[in-house]
């Protein structure tokens, strides 16, 4: 019984080897991705990765050829030093692949269409200006009130146009105010763009007290839902605000938010008033302090 056994165990490994060199011996016909190496690019000009930079290729071999090229780092290489910025037609052979010499192939055809191109952009520096991050809202609020001189100043930055002329700011990491040193802070830049180049990749920033002041804002009118068929008196409101001069100062009846909560009306009420406010102001008090509201 046992020797049976062994015996077919030996079969079909026998079977299954026959199986594989025939395999590796046949010929097959496959579709490789192959990448494209370009040589001595013009220095005003740059290759973005994600535009062509591979091509699909029938390739035509042996299972074992195919196996090792497969394994193999191949790819086309070419000559790009009269390209221009744009489309440029690619005109790629066998010669042009860079592959193990001792396997035997036979390229059937190389991309998808008749022509194949590649796309470079130009290479251009250009200033962004920065966008500060806070790590919570309490920091924001501290540098509202503790201003930060410089944060007006702009980053350069170098890459390919079409990425470049995208690029609004460039943000820092989140900053707080334990990260302040003789007030000042150095904080890192993020790159906005993995093929975007930061000329300055961190940024010292100036940190003064703002002197804070007290304004008084009249004539806020407080927001109420016309389809309800209700009245309100009064219809607007006045507050006393404190926070930063550079702040309050441009604060005016359309810069703050006054509403009322519609849930919490029954037939004739006094209701709470919401306030939506800048960052960093602070409400000190309003009049009134409750609005009526009249069902019609």
């Amino acid at each position: 019984m046992g020797k049976n056994l062994s015996i077919k165990i030996l079969a079909i490994l026998f079977a299954t080897l026959l199986w594989i060199q025939q395999m590796f011996l046949k010929t097959h016909s496959e579709t490789i991705d192959i990448p494209i190496h370009l040589n001595q690019i013009p220095k005003n000009l740059i290759f973005i990765d994600e535009t062509s930079s591979q091509l699909p290729v029938i390739i035509e071999s042996r299972g074992l050829d195919l196996l090792v090229l497969k394994m193999s780092n191949i790819f086309f290489e070419t000559d790009a030093r009269n390209f221009r910025y744009g489309k440029n037609a690619l005109n790629l052979s066998k010669q042009n692949l860079v592959y193990p010499r001792h396997i035997n192939i036979d390229i059937k055809k190389i991309g998808n269409n008749k022509e194949n191109w590649i796309v470079l952009d130009r290479l251009v520096k250009k200033k962004k200006p920065i966008e500060i991050e806070y790590a919570s809202a309490k920091d924001e609020e501290f540098f509202l009130s503790n201003k930060i001189n410089n944060q007006e100043q702009r980053i350069e930055l170098k890459g390919p146009m079409s990425i470049i002329n995208k690029i609004k700011n460039v943000q820092t990491q989140k900053i707080s105010k334990r990260m302040i040193k003789n007030g000042q802070i150095t904080v890192f830049l993020i790159p906005p763009d993995k093929n975007v180049q930061l000329l300055k990749n961190q940024v010292v920033l100036q940190v003064t007290p703002s002197r804070m002041i007290t304004k008084t804002i009249s004539l806020i009118p407080v927001k109420f839902p016309i389809n309800q068929k209700i009245t309100i008196i009064p219809q607007k409101v006045t507050v006393i605000v404190r926070g930063p001069i550079d702040i309050v100062d441009k604060l005016n009846n359309r810069s703050i938010t006054a509403s009322i909560d519609v849930q919490k009306i029954k037939k004739n009420d006094f209701v709470d008033i919401n306030f939506e406010l800048p960052p960093g102001i602070k409400l000190l008090d309003h009049t009134p302090q409750k609005i009526q509201v009249i069902k019609n």
